[in-house]
């Protein structure tokens, strides 16, 4: 066996930093994930990061995950690494910054980073910076800042975060460059016992820098019934200031001009807060007698229930230097790889193909770009519908907002007497924000980058409930449409959904491994977990739960490393081909939980635009898990479409159940194609693509935004040069 942190090939990957909003970067803390190369390397000691100048800058690289397939080496190689490090970059320009294996050994950080326990206190000293965060009691304090609190007011009564005894906090992450500490615990009254809302606090401090960050989570998980809430009507910071500041009130009430930036300056330390007009309302004041609220839901607005099982989160700053800090918060510099790199040279994320004429062969390669600029004018088009007004009940509102912004409106209805009357809010259907991901991995683009990046927040906190009644639904996702974002939107009911059809977490990853988010990371392992916990499989109404369950549960396995998720995948593929043979006293003993109808015997059920999910879904755990027996099965579900007129016209060649939809099904008729060697799957997989594309219908909607384009850039792989280098071409068959 090779020994530890043994390496095949030399590495030198070079990663851009681009600077979008204007302002000259110095040394600004940036973490950034990249995948590697099954094979590679099995430790990180060999892996230097060098600046632009080719000379070797200080960074940290750790492990994030392992390949699960990789059984060649004595340690499972390296999948994914997260590094941090300190970047440099003119305003409106670009720095290249290249990982390379070497055995030089790696500049110290510029100061050293130093904690300290002291009952139950952390001392942290980043070289120009010292302050203390605490247990119990204030959250924190700093130089020229003390009794830094969280304090929530609900119904007349003022809860803090110093109220409630019984928190924790621990080092989450330590490395030279970097400290990741977290506090968990509840918002008390006065009498140290009752409480409203819990919280997760993240304080992250840098080697060097006088700044810190706080990532603040609300979470509800009191009430005894889904319709429960919290009724929020101010929530903030507030510290108390060595230095009296001047005397200053700034509110943010809605997203109508002038928007404000959330970036402030009080008694010689600058406080902001990230996406602060449109997280409204917001407001910071600074008071004569020294104190300071940063306020992240002000008494001066509209109250907001804060319903069971929802988080928000913020992201602030402060800097104890006194620099601005803004374009750092807002416009945070993201260190990416070329995508050749994500897709073919890794194989880190399957079969993706990044787009280029080096990659697609040229007789697709006008076919390609087309797609891809459908694909960027409807995302721009769902972006271009935010600021819209609606009217609701005699009250204007937009697509901005602490609990909106991310989402999108899908529906007003405004007839009192249906169970469905409200709001209806896409609720990231079919990850939306994945699909984004998967773009930016094919082309670099980095408004799709950013805009995951918001609409995942948005996911993480609102679409997935993170506490229920019933334990097996912690991390339910929310059904979409929702009906003002918390309930079903067929009868109103306040609840999650216990079934896979609106399952949605793979983003989650995408955001943890590109960019280190924690949170992300804890809520797709809370939103795994449901899927270990809760059998929402849902065949005969629902194909896609199908997909969304083994898409999260072989992501899960993938990035965490846990076989009860691996066991789950193939538990799913074990009851779908049950269901496909009528195989009753299987699906019994299997406790798959569904009620098997003989008109479905080879297929999965009505309606073939579902399909598409869950053939690309079953197609990736074909090739991924290499059970001999799944591909027939596979031909098998297409199949039954085919042969069903409901759903498929010979003559005209189209899908007749939601045809706008058939562009989802072309990566898994391509795989069936190579798998089975008829290229008549092929014939209707490139067809469909190329009708879809070629008509180009831009949409506005964030759903079908999901739908169209969810699976469906997947499809070049097969229009790559990839297959027929490696003997799998559909299209020769």
């Amino acid at each position: 066996m090779p020994p530890l942190g043994f390496l095949l090939l030399a590495l030198d990957l070079p990663l851009t930093v681009q600077e979008t909003a204007g302002v000259e970067r110095v040394a600004e803390p940036v973490t950034f994930g990249v995948p590697l190369p099954k094979g590679l390397l099995t430790d990180t000691a060999k892996l230097r990061l060098h600046g632009p100048d080719g000379r070797l800058v200080p960074a940290d690289f750790r492990v994030v995950n392992r390949w699960w397939t990789d059984a060649a080496t004595q340690a499972s190689s390296i999948q994914w690494v997260h590094c941090d490090f300190l970047a440099s970059v003119p305003a409106k320009g670009s720095a290249v910054y290249r990982v390379r294996t070497g055995d030089e050994a790696p500049p110290p950080p510029p100061a050293k980073l130093e904690l300290t326990m002291s009952g139950g206190d952390v001392r942290i000293s980043t070289g120009p910076l010292r302050f203390t965060v605490h247990r119990t009691g204030p959250l924190l304090d700093g130089p020229g800042l003390t009794g830094a609190d969280m304090l929530l007011r609900s119904d007349e009564r003022i809860y803090k975060l110093s109220s409630w005894a019984a928190s924790d906090l621990v080092v989450e992450e330590q490395t030279p460059m970097k400290v990741v500490l977290k506090r968990t615990g509840s918002h008390g009254w006065a009498n140290g016992k009752d409480k409203a809302l819990d919280y997760v606090a993240r304080i992250t401090a840098y080697a060097g820098k006088p700044h810190i960050r706080l990532t603040y989570s609300i979470v509800n998980r009191q009430g005894d019934k889904m319709s429960d809430f919290v009724r929020l009507d101010g929530l903030r910071l507030e510290a108390q200031l060595d230095k009296a500041p001047a005397p200053e009130r700034i509110e943010q009430l809605s997203a109508a001009e002038p928007r404000l930036p959330g970036w402030f300056q009080a008694g010689g330390i600058g406080f902001g807060v990230r996406w602060f007009w449109q997280l409204y309302p917001k407001a910071f004041e600074a008071r004569a007698d020294g104190q300071v609220r940063l306020e992240l839901f002000p008494e001066t607005a509209r109250p907001q229930n804060i319903y069971k099982g929802v988080a928000k989160t913020h992201e602030m700053i402060l800097s104890f230097g006194g620099g601005d800090l803004r374009a750092h918060l807002d416009d945070p510099l993201y260190a990416v790889a070329p995508p050749k790199w994500y897709t073919r040279d890794t194989g880190a994320l399957g079969r993706l193909v990044e787009s280029s004429a080096d990659a697609i062969r040229p007789e697709y390669w006008p076919l390609v770009q087309r797609f891809d600029r459908w694909l960027a004018s409807s995302r721009d088009a769902v972006l271009g519908k935010r600021g819209r007004a609606y009217r609701f009940e005699g009250r204007t509102f937009d697509e901005y907002g602490m609990l909106n912004f991310g989402d999108a409106v899908h529906k007003i209805i405004t007839a009192s007497a249906r169970p469905d009357y409200g709001v209806h809010w896409e609720t990231e259907y079919y990850d939306f924000p994945h699909a984004l991901f998967l773009h930016f991995f094919r082309t670099g683009d980095l408004v799709s980058l950013r805009t995951a990046v918001e609409a995942t927040a948005h996911l993480a906190d609102v679409d997935i409930s993170h506490h229920d009644p019933v334990p097996a639904l912690h991390g339910a996702p929310r059904t979409g449409p929702g009906l003002n974002h918390w309930t079903r939107y067929s009868n109103g009911e306040f609840t999650a959904s216990a079934s896979w059809a609106f399952y949605k977490n793979e983003s989650l990853f995408d955001r943890y491994l590109l960019t280190g988010d924690l949170w992300s990371r804890d809520v797709a392992r809370l939103s795994a977990d449901f899927g270990t916990a809760n059998n929402g499989l849902d065949i005969q109404s629902n194909t896609r739960s199908i997909g969304h369950g083994l898409f999260a549960m072989m992501k899960a396995y993938e990035v965490f490393g846990d076989k009860k998720y691996l066991d789950r995948a193939n538990w799913i593929i074990d009851c779908v081909q049950s269901w496909q043979d009528g195989d009753e006293n299987k699906l019994r003993a299997l406790r798959c939980g569904v009620r098997w109808d003989p008109q479905f015997r080879g297929g999965y059920s009505h309606q073939s635009w579902m399909y598409g999910i869950a053939l690309e879904a079953v197609s990736q755990a074909s090739w991924t898990f290499h059970r001999p027996e799944m591909p027939s099965y596979l031909r098998r579900a297409a199949d039954w479409v085919f042969a069903n007129p409901k759903e498929w016209d010979p003559k005209r060649r189209v899908f007749l159940n939601a045809p706008v939809h058939s562009v989802m099904l072309t990566p898994g008729l391509a795989y069936i194609a190579e798998a089975s060697g008829d290229s008549r799957y092929w014939d209707v997989a490139l067809e469909s693509f190329r009708t879809q594309t070629e008509a180009a219908q831009v949409t506005d909607r964030l759903k079908l935004f999901g739908q169209l384009f969810r699976n469906s850039q997947r499809f070049p792989w097969y229009l790559s040069v990839e297959p027929k280098r490696a003997g799998r071409d559909p299209s020769a068959r």
